[in-house]
Parts: structure tokens; C-alpha cells; sequence
């Protein structure tokens, strides 16, 4: 029975349930205010009344009336003025007894002659004090004041006793208990339509999820950011950190107590996150450092109700993605030395094939021996310059593509290459290397004025000194001139017609920058190009040089 009752408890809206809270909660709240408010009240009231009665009390005894009463023990000499005075100050008795208790006057006069009761006179007729009591006397329950009568000799005689009843007390406060509970239920009243305002208005800046859905959301949230490879930042609209995944610890050298709430200024100098909240524009694949870590980053505005609130990061390693990109580009050039070499070895088949049927051993002799020695002089040669293979593979197999096109392809003899050390990598060359080659290929055959024979594409590769010098040559159709020359190096700029074009000297210069070389665009007077790439074996300040 208890469980039905919680499940149809946690299947109240969210709303219903801060309402039936904040109205029972403040219902009890205010009804225990009422009460207390009342009791403080009624003792207040109680107190009141005994004070007055005590003060009446001294006044009566020390009245001529009341002493020659008491000195003469005559009873018909008081009972007439003193009813007529308890009438006139709203009171429940008044009293007057002699030294040893005997009433000389009561509302009630068939009791007038009798003790008085109530065991409350002692301290009046032997201690001689006067105070308020509260004791049972012949009419109930009551607030009394007490005070001694003294004769002229300063002998007590007597004691007046002046009350008012308990359930008279009562009678006035009640009506202001029921002024509390009013009051109290038209708090509650308004405590229920604000409540209900206030859960509605939260509810709505949690986008109308009920608590137990936006806390598993959270938590999926938090699971799913843990096991993103990506790293992922997010702030608030005051560049305040709010979250950070494992994976972005990981990449940053950061440890997620020591970041979350701070200022990613502070955390991170470099981040030039904050500018998309001043700029309002989201941005994709940028380049940055963080924390000595080169990433590429895609930055997006978190907006709520058409506000901005925050931003959000998310970034990989630069050495990720340029790992992918010179993986596909190793197995392009493979792929495209393959295809070169095919095609190349059936068209000398067939030139093979056609000269046997004809009877010219001599010649086809000769003709292997012309393309072996050619193949093995290339070779020999990559194999001593070249250290290196990666680099040698893709010079031979542009070697092959070049003959496939009806270039020239002239590697300079002086070109030498030793093993790299760290942290150079040969595959950062093979991207340099591939793309300068690729676009003088597609210069010379962009250049109609010359013959295939007469297209020519130079390369020189050397490791002298402090710097490995990586120069492309070509007598093609120049640079462009409706681009300037700075904006060929950035990405999706460039003079080719075609999608996913303006990548390869992007890629090649952020590889040139991540080294802190130099990159040289030179327009050989409109009649080739010439690119060279300086890069220090041993990194310094970095610069890139177009001219």
C-alpha cells in the first residue's frame, strides 16, 4: 500500500507537488504561528488582568470603608458599595476577608460569612505580601490580586482579593485566535498561487523536464561527455568554466576540481574562446594552441530563449587529424604510383608484344634494358640521397606520374636527405612535398603555350645546415593574379574549379607553421612558380614569407 502511494506520488507533476508541499508546509507553519501568537496572547491577558486586580486591590485596602469594616466586624458596612464598585470595573469578585479568612463580601451573598477558598491567602495574612495567583475559588478558575489590610497600628485584619475568571480571559482572546486562523488560511491562499507561479516559471527555465528526467538527463550527459574522444569546454556568459570532459583533462594537462568555475582566462591564457560570445559567430576547424597543445576546435553559442548564456568547445589533437590526413594521402600517392606504373607497363607490354611477333628480338632486348636501367638508376639514386623511404616512395611514384602526364620531372642531383630526428616527422614532408609537386603538375598543364616535352618540373631537396630546404619548381602558368598570394595558403581558397579544393597549401603551411619555418611563393616572371619551404631542423620563432 505504501509503494502504490509513492508511485502516485512521484507521478505528480512537479508543479502539483511544490504546490501540495509549500501549502501543507505553510499551512502548518501559520497554524503553529496561530497557536503560539494565541497562548502569548492569553498570557498576556491573564497577566493584564491580574495587575489590574492587584492594584484595585491595594486601593480597597487602605479605603476607611474597608478598615472600619474589618476593625468593627460588621459585614453590612462594605457589601453594597463593593458590588457596586466590582460592577463598575468589570470584575468576577471582589472580596474582603478578616484575619482569619471569613468573607465580609461575595457576588454570591448567601456566601458571604464563609471562608473564603482557594488556599491562596497565606502569604497576605501571614507574610503580608501582595501578588496575583491563580487558583480555584467558589466560581472557577481565576486571575486574582491579593494584597493585606493593615490597621492604623500597622497590624494585619484582613485581605482583599479582587479576580477575574479564566473563561472570561478567554472570551476575548478567542476572537482574535480566529482572526489568526483567517488570516493564516488566506496566507496560505496566496502562498499556494505564488507557488504554483514559482514552479511554473522553473519549470519553464528547465525547458518543461520534471526533476527526475532533468537529473538522468544530466547524468547521460555526463556519461556521454566521458566517453567522447573529443575534448569539450564549456562556459557561461561570464567565461566562467561550468563544464569539462575527461578527454579534455586529458589533452590539456588539466584536472577537472582545479578548472571548474574558473575563469578560462585564468585556466587557459591562450583560449580565444570568449571572443564567440562577443562576436556571436560560431567558428569551425580553427587552429589554436591551448596549453602548449596545437588542437583544432569547433566553438558554438549555447542560446536560451534567445539569449546568450555560454559557449561550448570541442576539440582534437592537431596530430589526430593530421595523422588521418597523411594516412589517406600516403595511400593516394600509392594508389596513384600503382595506376602510373600499370599503365606505363602495358603500354610497354604491348610495344613488347608487337615487336616479338614482328621478329625484333635485338629490339626488345634493348628496350628492356633501356627501362630497367632507368627504372634501377632511379632507384639507386633515390636509395643513397633519400634516407628516408616514405620521402623516396612518393618522389618515385611522382616520378611515374609525371611520365603518365607527358611531364618532365627533374630531381637535382645535389638533393640529399638524411634520416629525421625528432621532433621532425616524414610524413609532415610527404604533405609539403605532394602538394607542391601536385600543383606545379597542374600549372604546367594549365600553360598551353608549350609543348608536353618542354614542361618541366624541378625538385630539389637538401638538409645542409640548420634547415631542411624543400623547393618545387615548375615552368607552368604562374601564380594567379586574381588571388593574392597570402590567401592561397588559407583553407578553401583556391584557382581550381571543383569541390574540396584550397586544402593542399593550407596543409602544407600549417605544417610549415607548427615547425616555425618559412614558406616562399615566388612567380618566376609569369612563367613558372617556384615554392620553397625552409624548415629548421631545430625549431624557432616561426614566420611565413610569401612574396
Amino acid at each position: 500500500m505504501t509503494d502504490n502511494k509513492l508511485s502516485k506520488c512521484n507521478k505528480l507533476s512537479f508543479r502539483r507537488r511544490l504546490l501540495v508541499i509549500m501549502t501543507f508546509s505553510g499551512l502548518i507553519q501559520l497554524l503553529i504561528l496561530s497557536v503560539a501568537g494565541f497562548m502569548y496572547l492569553k498570557d498576556w491577558e491573564a497577566q493584564d488582568s491580574g495587575n489590574t486586580a492587584l492594584g484595585i486591590a491595594k486601593f480597597l485596602a487602605t479605603t476607611p470603608m474597608v478598615l472600619d469594616a474589618l476593625q468593627n466586624e460588621n459585614i453590612d458596612l462594605i457589601q453594597h458599595d463593593i458590588e457596586k464598585m466590582r460592577h463598575s470595573i468589570n470584575a468576577a469578585f471582589i472580596v474582603v476577608g478578616d484575619i482569619n479568612g471569613i468573607r465580609y463580601s461575595h457576588p454570591v451573598a448567601e456566601r458571604i460569612g464563609h471562608k473564603m477558598q482557594g488556599g491562596d491567602n497565606d502569604d497576605a495574612l501571614i507574610e503580608g505580601l501582595s501578588y496575583v495567583s491563580y487558583a480555584k475559588g467558589s466560581l472557577g478558575n481565576s486571575v486574582r490580586g491579593k494584597t493585606p489590610v493593615y490597621d492604623p497600628a500597622g497590624n494585619i485584619i484582613g485581605v482583599v482579593s479582587v479576580g477575574y475568571l479564566v473563561s472570561t480571559i478567554d472570551d476575548k482572546v478567542y476572537p482574535f485566535l480566529f482572526f489568526l486562523i483567517t488570516m493564516a488560511l488566506l496566507v496560505v491562499l496566496a502562498n499556494a498561487v505564488i507557488s504554483n507561479l514559482t514552479a511554473r516559471r522553473f519549470q519553464h527555465a528547465i525547458l518543461g523536464f520534471e526533476p527526475e528526467e532533468f537529473g538522468r538527463l544530466y547524468m547521460e550527459l555526463q556519461v556521454t561527455l566521458s566517453t567522447i574522444k573529443e575534448g569539450i569546454i564549456s562556459i557561461d556568459k561570464n567565461s566562467h568554466i561550468t563544464s569539462i570532459n575527461q578527454s579534455a583533462c586529458q589533452i590539456l594537462n588539466l584536472k577537472t576540481e582545479q578548472v571548474l568555475h574558473q575563469h578560462i582566462k585564468k585556466v587557459l591564457p591562450d583560449s580565444d574562446l570568449t571572443e564567440v560570445l562577443l562576436t556571436h559567430h560560431a567558428e569551425n576547424d580553427v587552429d589554436a594552441i591551448l596549453n602548449g597543445q596545437a588542437i583544432i576546435a569547433n566553438r558554438q553559442l549555447i542560446i536560451v530563449e534567445g539569449e546568450v548564456v555560454g559557449a561550448v568547445s570541442s576539440f582534437r589533437l592537431k596530430n589526430e587529424i593530421t595523422e588521418l590526413t597523411k594516412q589517406l594521402s600516403q595511400i593516394r600517392e600509392y594508389a596513384d604510383l600503382l595506376r602510373s606504373q600499370t599503365h606505363e607497363h602495358r603500354n610497354k607490354l604491348n610495344t613488347i608484344s608487337g615487336l616479338i611477333q614482328l621478329g625484333k628480338t635485338a629490339e626488345v632486348l634493348r628496350l628492356i634494358g633501356q627501362e630497367s636501367e632507368r627504372y634501377q638508376h632511379l632507384i639507386q639514386f633515390l636509395r643513397e640521397a633519400i634516407l628516408e623511404p616514405i620521402i623516396a616512395g612518393v618522389l618515385l611514384g611522382k616520378s611515374e606520374r609525371a611520365r603518365e602526364l607527358g611531364l618532365v620531372l627533374d630531381i637535382d642531383d645535389g638533393s640529399r636527405l638524411l634520416q629525421l630526428s625528432e621532433p621532425m616527422r616524414p610524413e609532415d614532408l610527404v604533405t609539403i612535398l605532394g602538394n607542391f609537386i601536385d600543383n606545379a603538375f597542374d600549372a604546367c598543364l594549365s600553360a598551353r603555350s608549350l609543348h608536353n616535352e618542354d614542361k618541366k618540373v624541378s625538385i630539389s631537396i637538401t638538409d645542409f645546415g640548420p634547415e631542411i630546404i624543400i623547393e618545387v619548381e615548375d615552368n607552368g602558368c604562374g601564380l594567379p593574379e586574381q588571388f593574392k598570394r597570402r590567401a592561397l595558403i588559407k583553407k578553401g581558397v583556391s584557382s581550381k574549379i571543383g569541390k574540396h579544393r584550397g586544402v593542399g597549401l593550407y596543409l602544407a603551411n600549417q605544417i610549415i607553421t607548427q615547425y616555425k619555418g618559412q614558406l616562399i611563393m615566388e612567380d618566376q616572371d609569369k612563367k613558372g612558380t617556384r615554392m620553397t619551404a625552409y624548415i629548421p631542423k631545430i625549431p624557432t620563432k616561426g614566420r611565413v614569407n610569401v612574396k
